[in-house]
């Protein structure tokens, strides 16, 4: 039986959502935002539903499973970083906003947690990490360097592809640049592009594996700690949208 999608469905008059008479900007910037967690949602959603739909290659294997499964994986990780590109490019052009009123009413309801993580959030998008966390440093680097910016990739993909398979220690996974090449998409896919990518961000990280392991165990534990913030920062998204709403349904206008 395949699975449903359940959440309570709630709803507000779209009246005292966004106001139609004026160009409400608060009311813009919030439907974005919104978007925003949505995009981040289904990136996470991505995730889950390939590691527990597919079985995960064991750390020396060398298949085009585990090609497959390691290259969708990086993409979940450059969708993610892309999407937060965007959002923080979002708050840079958006710092108007938070100096009004009505946002920073919105923005007292936060708790101080979530409070202090926006305040982090925003001196990030404009440069600024005098008080933000290393990991979030580290995905503001990835989102800058290793999300669908292919126009000015190639240099830092080439770089991962030398550090790949011109080192000279060699295991499975670098011996050969591996690709599939089927009749259909699903049975095609170019490995060595994937792991190019892949040890750009241990390049980007300065976590490079040591030179005598076999696995990519580094490369996991960031992943699970990017998807954690990612979480935390969707939580702290959603918390902001959900006081806008409510102070939309009591402050009509």
């Amino acid at each position: 039986m395949k699975k449903r999608f359940e959440s309570e469905l709630r709803w507000i008059d779209p009246c005292l959502l966004i106001n139609k008479e004026n160009n409400d900007k608060l009311g813009s910037f919030f439907l974005a935002l919104g978007v925003i967690f949505n995009d981040l949602k289904g990136a996470i959603i991505l995730e889950k539903i390939l590691t527990e739909s597919y079985e995960q290659p064991t750390d020396d294997e060398v298949t085009a499973h585990a090609g497959d499964y390691g290259g969708i994986m990086i993409q979940t990780q450059k969708l993610i970083a892309s999407i937060i590109s965007e959002f923080f490019v979002f708050l840079k052009k958006n710092n108007d906003i938070f100096v009004t009123p009505e946002f920073n009413a919105i923005f007292k309801r936060l708790g101080k947690s979530d409070q202090n993580l926006w305040e982090q959030m925003i001196e990030g998008a404009n440069g600024k990490f005098f008080n933000a966390s290393e990991l979030l440093k580290s995905i503001v680097q990835i989102r800058s360097n290793i999300a669908f910016h292919y126009d000015h990739s190639g240099k830092i993909l080439l770089s991962g592809y030398k550090s790949r398979f011109f080192s000279d220690v060699k295991e499975g996974r670098n011996e050969k640049a591996y690709y599939s090449l089927g009749e259909t998409i699903e049975l095609t896919r170019f490995y060595f592009s994937d792991a190019a990518a892949e040890e750009s961000m241990h390049i980007m990280e300065g976590k490079k594996l040591k030179e005598n392991s076999r696995n990519n165990e580094t490369l996991i534990k960031y992943q699970k700690q990017i998807l954690a913030t990612i979480i935390v920062m969707s939580a702290s998204i959603a918390s902001l949208i959900n006081n806008f709403i409510k102070f939309r349904r009591n402050h009509p206008h």
